[in-house]
């Protein structure tokens, strides 16, 4: 928990200043928004990302390790003339193995922390696209005109931690084994279609620049 919160600190140290910078051209209130709706909710899914990591690897751990010991256990039961005295700690660790598997479940961490994973690992993604105005935003000539794409692109990746996750994700994994691996990915991530990264004022102003004529009839 320490590591990761200096490294939110110290990330939130560096992002802060370029942020404010006036290169960027950005009001206050987008600036706000920079730091309240993206830095804000890329550190948090940051950290999600890293709780939901360590309990699930947390969890597997002693279940890989309770197996060990109940197989251990058995065996040396098995070829011991005692008595069953290893029967108590067996069944120490089989409920304990247990139940680490049926939390593990419940809460389904190991869908969780890769959801998590990948929702920070976008926002960061965009916003560098959006600072250095490449990818999608290579088109604009300013960080404030390419604002109102970007502030749609980071408010449809936060959709994707609103929603009740225990019922859209793992219903998408289920659904992902009638589907192609493709089409599930598509239907995961909608943002990587050219359709949702480009705005209808983008899709108009490109058809625009391929059907000259077109538009002069017009």
């Amino acid at each position: 928990m320490h590591s990761a919160a200096v490294s939110s600190a110290r990330l939130r140290e560096e992002m802060s200043p370029i942020i404010e910078s006036k290169e960027l051209g950005l009001s206050n209130l987008q600036k706000s928004y920079l730091r309240s709706r993206w830095l804000e909710q890329m550190l948090l899914m940051n950290s999600k990302y890293k709780r939901a990591m360590r309990s699930y690897y947390g969890l597997r751990l002693v279940t890989v390790t309770g197996c060990l010991f109940i197989l251990l256990l058995v065996s040396l039961n098995v070829v011991s003339h005692e008595g069953d005295w290893g029967r108590a700690p067996a069944i120490f660790f089989s409920l304990l193995v247990a139940t680490c598997v049926v939390i593990e479940h419940l809460f389904n961490l190991s869908e969780s922390y890769r959801h998590y994973e990948r929702v920070a690992e976008r926002l960061k993604a965009e916003g560098w696209r959006f600072l250095q105005l490449s990818g999608h935003y290579q088109s604009y000539k300013s960080h404030s005109d390419a604002f109102a794409i970007f502030a749609n692109q980071v408010e449809a990746l936060n959709q994707m931690d609103v929603e009740v996750y225990n019922f859209d994700v793992v219903g998408e994994r289920k659904a992902a084994s009638h589907i192609g691996e493709e089409e599930y990915l598509k239907k995961l991530f909608p943002l990587e279609s050219t359709e949702l990264t480009e705005s209808p004022a983008v899709m108009h102003r490109v058809a625009a620049d391929q059907h000259p004529n077109h538009q002069r009839t017009q």
